[in-house]
């Protein structure tokens, strides 16, 4: 029985030794992936760290350009919405017939709108998404040309046809009185377009916030899968 178990044993041995003799090669390579792998995985783990916590630090990014675009968007309603309704209170009657602006009127209107947003179209210009950037410029020219009409509703009545530095010819007063009167009407058409690029820019601000918004669910999901 001892004999017997002894030369299955040498048989075992034998049979080992012939299969590592013949796949040493693809032992040696198994085994140098393995230890490659061992070696490799606190890199592996130090990487998907590193890449969780870009992705962590990029959310939170955008959550901050996300919560200053809410608060421009809301101080721009603010600023600008006031002006317009009362400039359409006095160039539309309840049932959106156009009324003719008196100079007074259209004084403290333009008062009201002159300079208003000069800090977002002017000196915040350049520092959004593009088509927030074409709505704000839209918006810009748009109330420019209704503070321009305006101005002209109310200059005659403020001024004369000869001051210290300026005298015009009767034909030039002629041309003042005249835009003057043709502003009056011309200024419910003025205060439509600015009430149309005041929404398209609402519309344009809304937009870029929900893609920053969608931005974050996606990193969100990201974060959550690795964590």
């Amino acid at each position: 029985m001892g004999l017997t178990a002894s030369h299955l044993l040498s048989v075992i041995w034998a049979e080992v030794g012939t299969f590592i003799y013949n796949y040493q090669t693809l032992i040696t390579g198994i085994l140098a992936i393995g230890a490659a792998w061992y070696a490799g995985a606190p890199v592996w783990r130090q990487l998907k760290d590193s890449n969780l916590q870009t992705r962590i630090m990029h959310r939170e990014t955008l959550a901050i350009r996300q919560r200053e675009a809410e608060e421009r968007a809301a101080r721009v309603a603010k600023a600008i919405d006031d002006p317009l309704w009362k400039a359409q209170d006095l160039t539309s009657d309840p049932v959106g017939e156009p009324l003719e602006i008196g100079e007074h009127d259209a004084f403290n209107v333009e008062q009201m709108i002159e300079g208003r947003l000069y800090w977002y179209l002017v000196t915040l210009e350049g520092t959004e998404d593009a088509p927030v950037e074409e709505a704000k410029a839209t918006l810009k020219t748009a109330l420019k040309d209704l503070t321009d009409t305006l101005s002209d509703v109310h200059w005659p009545a403020h001024n004369d046809q000869s001051g210290e530095d300026y005298s015009m010819t009767d034909e030039e007063w002629a041309e003042v009185l005249q835009k003057a009167k043709d502003g009056k009407k011309l200024a419910t058409g003025k205060v439509s377009a600015a009430w149309k690029a005041n929404r398209a820019l609402k519309d344009a601000q809304q937009a870029s916030i929900d893609g920053l918004r969608r931005q974050i669910a996606a990193l969100d999901q990201s974060i959550a899968r690795n964590t």
